[in-house]
């Protein structure tokens, strides 16, 4: 618990920021004019690889080559996710509430737990490629890993076409299909997490030895 409070204030808040100040944007469209469905589920995933991407510069140490201390690299890693999960979590699941309120009572409610399957995939993967990057870096620069994962993630799936496309509107016939597929891909980013967050590589640590 000593290490929360200087973790806070050595995370750079400003990307987070910035990531929030975007989603919010992001949903002006759906909160004041559009009422169909398709607005609010887009601007929600718009929104979560927003937060992810901002979300992505607390996993870099930048003090990390001159930090000697009894607390493990992995321990730092994590509490710098957490830092950072709870604030991302909070504004996406704001916005989630005002979308479904901004629904005419006509209109199905939006499926809640298959777009938090979404976000936490978006979050995850921006994290994920942050975290594997800190590994050879320190520096702000080298967290752009994170939103560079995302975009190539996005690249590789946006124009899949039909049911081949992992981002289909909740009257879709294959939601629920394709929800599976994200729900899988959750604890696959998290064990990518755990590789990325661990003390060193063995090999590395061989080789060092040797």
């Amino acid at each position: 618990m000593l290490l929360v409070l200087p973790l806070i204030r050595a995370v750079p808040w400003s990307p987070v920021a910035a990531a929030t100040g975007l989603a919010a944007a992001a949903m002006l469209p759906a909160l004041l004019g559009a009422a169909a469905p398709a607005a609010q589920v887009w601007g929600l995933r718009i929104a979560a690889v927003l937060m992810g991407a901002g979300a992505s510069f607390a996993m870099v140490d930048a003090m990390a080559p001159l930090t000697v201390g009894p607390t493990p690299r992995w321990l730092r890693q994590w509490l710098r996710f957490a830092v950072a999960l709870i604030p991302a979590a909070a504004v996406w699941g704001g916005l989630f509430l005002l979308a479904a309120a901004a629904l005419p009572d006509d209109v199905p409610a939006l499926p809640a737990g298959d777009l938090a399957a979404e976000a936490a995939v978006c979050y995850f993967s921006g994290l994920a490629g942050a975290a594997a990057a800190a590994r050879t870096g320190h520096t702000m620069t080298v967290a752009l890993a994170g939103p560079a994962t995302q975009c190539a993630l996005l690249v590789a799936t946006l124009f899949l076409p039909g049911r081949s496309s992992p981002w289909p509107l909740p009257q879709a016939a294959s939601w629920a299909d394709v929800h599976r597929c994200w729900w899988a891909a959750i604890p696959i980013l998290v064990a990518a997490l755990l590789v990325a967050n661990r003390d060193g590589w063995p090999l590395l640590r061989r080789k060092a030895g040797t």
